[in-house]
C-alpha cells in the first residue's frame, strides 16, 4: 500500500489541476471565483453570498429558496400536477391563446390535464388581463 501523504494547510498560489476527484470533509472557501467544467455533487447545502449564474439547468431535489426575487429570462416551470381546489370557479376575463410562440415568457405550470401552459399578462386591450397558451 502507497502511503498517501497529509498537510494540515495547503497554499495554492498559482493554478490547481486535479485529475481526478477532490474531497472536502470540512468546509471549503473560495475567494474568486470556482469553476466546475463538468458535474458537482453537493450532499449538504451550498450558500452563494454574492451572484451565481446558471447557463443551463439547475436541478435540485428539493425546494429553492432565493430569499428574494427569483427572475429567469426564460420561464419558471413546476413539474408536478394540480388538483382542483374545492368548490366552484366563477367567471373571470381570461385570454386563452390555442397557439402561440414557443418562447412565449411567463410562468410555465402544469394543467389538469398533464399538460404545461404558460401564464402571462395580456395588456393589448389596454386592460391587463390573464393570459394562457400551451407551452
Amino acid at each position: 500500500m502507497i502511503a498517501v501523504p497529509t498537510f494540515d494547510n495547503v497554499l495554492v498560489t498559482g493554478n490547481q489541476t486535479i485529475q481526478q476527484d477532490l474531497h472536502v470533509n470540512g468546509n471549503e472557501t473560495v475567494q474568486v471565483n470556482l469553476n466546475v467544467n463538468g458535474n458537482q455533487t453537493i450532499q449538504g447545502h451550498l450558500q452563494v453570498n454574492g451572484n451565481q449564474s446558471i447557463v443551463n439547468s439547475l436541478v435540485t431535489g428539493a425546494d429553492v429558496d432565493a430569499g428574494g426575487s427569483l427572475w429567469s429570462n426564460y420561464r419558471v416551470g413546476v413539474s408536478n400536477q394540480p388538483v382542483l381546489p374545492a368548490g366552484g370557479a366563477s367567471l373571470q376575463q381570461i385570454r386563452f391563446y390555442a397557439t402561440g410562440a414557443a418562447s412565449q415568457a411567463g410562468l410555465m405550470l402544469k394543467g389538469t390535464d398533464g399538460l404545461d401552459y404558460v401564464l402571462f399578462i395580456d395588456v393589448s386591450s389596454g386592460t391587463p388581463s390573464l393570459a394562457i397558451q400551451p407551452a
